[in-house]
């Protein structure tokens, strides 16, 4: 049946088979240009200072039609555009997308309630997630469009995390910088925030983060239904929310300077870090996860001090118990890697916890694939091999990569064993292990092999510069990922034509 919706905000009454066409037919790297230019645009004012300018194009992109199209593309398509929120309602055709693009608007808007669900934490303990309605996402990724080229031209340079072609092998790499050297800082900082996201203030939101206020505060204020009762927002940004990352970012930055102006010599009201940095400071920041380096206690313990007093007017403390101060020589952890200096030579490698949690994701599959074919076995264990090895490829990471494959093969050959208990060693080897190439035991079928750890070669990453804008240097960027690709060749596969022909 073709129902006829009711008026469109574009003054048009369109029918189902309409408003598919239109979102079939559109071009999408002309809607990506439009936006990025937009972006270009807000990047360079908030650079200047511009905030007349900015607040202008802030109004532009919200009424563009290409942003709220990408808007719903990036809701509808990411990890989370089968989950519903309260209502219940996802978009799942390409009429319903197309309407909701033409429904977007923040003329009267109401955000809905959002849902409470709760994910496991690494300590065991629980992680609360709220989840807006499809409509409230595309909403806040809309206003996320506008706001990250902001946050990027005014935020803190070693900040890392939900920021355009940054990533954890950034810190990792200014880390490296930072503590390498012979005379490099010798005491770390480890900073935690107690609970960052749930605690951030509302009132100092609404006052620097430059989103019409009636607006954000139905971001912030919408509540969150659980047990079916509703819970009120007071403080906090919910995480769940596509515009929840970069308000934290815009909350934390500011940092960095504030170190600066306590610890590096100013000319001109600019901080000089060549000309004075006595105490060896450095700053890195992954969300809400820092560290900042010196050269002895004494200016941690002021660093700390500072840092203090600049969460506390965000509604934000550190916590006592985790927030510690290390020497190089014990190593300190670090989004899953551990840096140390043994006898003077600085390594960074997987942290222990890290091959735990991996080690322990594995033996729960082989666990749960206790009567599954080798085939499922191996297609379930290979995107976990894998993906762990590329995040730890460019650490010291070759003799834990071996001590992995090791661990792994025990697990297999008692998987194995306890199918066939009354067969031999000899037995159960031809049956699940092949000689390819120089490997003698290799856990393949005659469709699949299992990836090893070892596989992956171990290369240095390849960091952009701090001070390049992702916004404003497209060019550098576009250089620098055709550079990068080598960094991420695909781990070695044979084909069942290979695997024969090595048998």
């Amino acid at each position: 049946m073709n129902v006829r919706y009711p008026e469109m905000p574009n003054g048009t009454g369109l029918t189902n088979r309409e408003l598919s066409s239109q979102w079939n037919s559109i071009d999408w790297s002309i809607v990506s240009e439009t936006v990025n230019n937009l972006q270009s645009r807000l990047a360079r004012a908030a650079k200047n200072c511009n905030w007349f300018k900015v607040r202008k194009l802030i109004r532009l992109l919200m009424h563009s039609h290409h942003a709220k199209l990408l808007s719903i593309k990036i809701v509808t398509e990411n990890k989370g555009g089968k989950t519903s929120g309260i209502d219940g309602i996802l978009w799942t055709s390409a009429a319903v997308k197309m309407k909701a693009a033409y429904s977007l608007t923040g003329k009267g808007y109401k955000a809905k309630p959002l849902k409470r669900v709760y994910i496991p934490k690494k300590n065991g303990k629980m992680r609360p997630l709220s989840i807006p309605t499809l409509y409230d996402r595309a909403m806040q990724t809309l206003y996320a469009l506008a706001m990250s080229p902001i946050e990027a031209s005014t935020g803190d340079l070693a900040s890392f995390g939900f920021r355009k072609f940054r990533s954890t092998k950034d810190a990792y790499a200014y880390m490296r910088i930072c503590l390498s050297r012979k005379n490099s800082a010798e005491y770390i900082l480890e900073g935690d925030i107690t609970s960052c996201f749930d605690m951030i203030s509302h009132d100092w939101l609404l006052n620097n983060v430059p989103i019409k206020k009636s607006i954000l505060s139905q971001f912030l204020k919408a509540g969150y239904f659980e047990n079916g009762r509703l819970f009120p927002t007071d403080k906090g940004t919910p995480q769940g929310g596509p515009l929840s990352p970069i308000l934290a970012n815009m909350v934390l930055n500011g940092l960095e300077a504030e170190l600066g102006r306590n610890f590096y010599a100013q000319k001109d009201g600019q901080i000089n870090k060549k000309s004075c940095n006595k105490h060896k400071i450095n700053y890195t920041r992954f969300a809400d996860d820092f560290v900042v380096t010196a050269d002895s206690e004494d200016p941690l313990l002021k660093a700390k001090e500072i840092i203090s007093i600049f969460l506390e007017q965000r509604g934000l403390s550190l916590s006592d118990e985790k927030t510690t101060i290390t020497h190089i020589s014990t190593g300190f952890d670090f989004l899953g890697w551990n840096f140390r200096k043994y006898n003077g030579t600085f390594l960074a490698k997987p942290s222990k916890g890290s091959q735990k949690s991996v080690i322990q994701k594995i033996r729960e599959i082989i666990h749960q694939g206790r009567t599954w074919s080798q085939d499922r076995l191996i297609a379930t264990l290979n995107p976990i091999i894998r993906g762990w090895s590329l995040y730890h490829k460019h650490a010291v990471s070759s003799d834990v990569f071996s001590r992995l494959d090791h661990t792994l093969w025990c697990m297999l050959y008692a998987w194995a064993k306890r199918r066939h208990q009354n067969k031999g060693k000899k037995w159960i080897y031809h049956r699940y292990w092949h000689k390819i190439r120089n490997r003698a035991w290799t856990f393949a079928t005659g469709k699949l092999i299992l990836v090893s750890f070892s596989n992956t070669k171990i290369g240095r990453f390849m960091m952009a510069r701090l001070d390049k804008n992702p916004y404003l240097d497209m060019k550098y960027f576009k250089e620098w990922r055709k550079r990068r690709r080598n960094f991420f060749p695909a781990t070695r596969q044979s084909t069942l034509d290979q695997f024969l022909a090595d048998t």
